[in-house]
């Protein structure tokens, strides 16, 4: 396979992932919440499955990411500094990525069904826990982005 393939491949892939997932934070979900007509629990339900959707997709692009930067290093001449901290980088982002897939995203779905947003019942713990695992979610979201902001301004 040629180099030009693998590098095309490693493009593509960032670009949907990062791309997603910029998208998806900062265009899509606040745009949900202004939708008029669907209350909080719909546009939390259809963020549910966004999200759901989009991390199966980090999953497989961010295999062949790896994949695609890791083979790049290897058939490199001379392997840089910057190369292998790419390739570290996109690395731990698809590792952050899994970790939200397997780990954070089951729970916090799981506080949320039969949670009513609207109507909030008083001393009710699955808020406080909707909270806990909402903000841990949005740190490895940023985590990812991070991370591929660093991959891609090491690849220029």
């Amino acid at each position: 396979m040629g180099d030009w393939v693998l590098t095309f491949a490693r493009d593509l892939a960032m670009a949907v992932w990062l791309g997603g997932l910029i998208v998806i934070d900062f265009v899509e979900t606040p745009a949900r919440f202004r939708v008029q007509g669907l209350g909080r629990n719909q546009v939390v339900a259809v963020g549910r499955a966004v999200f759901a959707a989009f991390n199966r997709t980090e999953a497989v692009v961010g295999a062949l990411l790896v994949a695609a930067s890791a083979l790049l290093v290897t058939r490199a001449r001379a392997d840089s500094y910057s190369s292998v901290a790419a390739v570290t980088a996109v690395g731990l982002m698809w590792l952050v990525a899994l970790t939200q897939y397997f780990w954070a995203r089951p729970r916090m779905t799981k506080v949320t069904k039969g949670l009513d947003l609207v109507k909030r019942r008083q001393r009710d713990s699955r808020y406080d826990n909707l909270r806990r695992w909402h903000k841990t979610y949005v740190a490895l979201d940023l985590a990812k982005m991070a991370l591929g902001l660093a991959a891609f301004g090491l690849w220029i």
